[in-house]
């Protein structure tokens, strides 16, 4: 299923080739720090999302997170489920959770040429941050969502 998803025409461009994202997730799914799920909406699935923590990630673009921050990654597997708000919803709840959950923020970290994603995140409550280079040089728009 996510080998079919990640290699859809609206997924591929921003989360890359399809075998290196399967290989990452096989790294992390039996223990690693990144804790994977797929999204349903009454029995349909149609959406992935994780959450880690940048510090063990050493990504840059986070060196300056908050001590047990986490940060989310998404992507909608399912095209009818584009453009009708289920990504906003979802992914909102997903970080209220972590921020009840003990979380002082989560962050994200959209390409800057990945106007939907920054969007979608900017809809689920994500103030965007600086634009920083990531760990292979492309530019991403951070955003955070923090408790109150």
């Amino acid at each position: 299923m996510l080998r079919g998803w990640l290699g859809q025409d609206h997924v591929s461009p921003v989360w890359g080739p399809v075998e290196h994202e399967i290989a990452l997730i096989d790294a992390e799914i039996d223990g690693g720090d990144c804790q994977m799920h797929v999204v349903g909406l009454e029995g349909a699935e149609f959406a992935f999302i994780q959450h880690w923590c940048p510090h063990l990630a050493g990504v840059p673009h986070f060196h300056d997170a908050l001590p047990g921050t986490r940060a989310v990654d998404t992507f909608l597997g399912v095209p009818a489920f584009l453009g009708r708000g289920h990504a906003k919803a979802y992914v909102r709840q997903y970080a209220e959770t972590l921020l009840k959950d003990g979380a002082p923020e989560v962050v994200t970290d959209p390409r800057v040429t990945n106007p939907r994603g920054i969007s979608m995140f900017r809809g689920a409550g994500f103030v965007p941050g600086q634009i920083r280079p990531c760990e292979d040089g492309a530019m991403v728009q951070n955003m955070h969502l923090r408790r109150n």
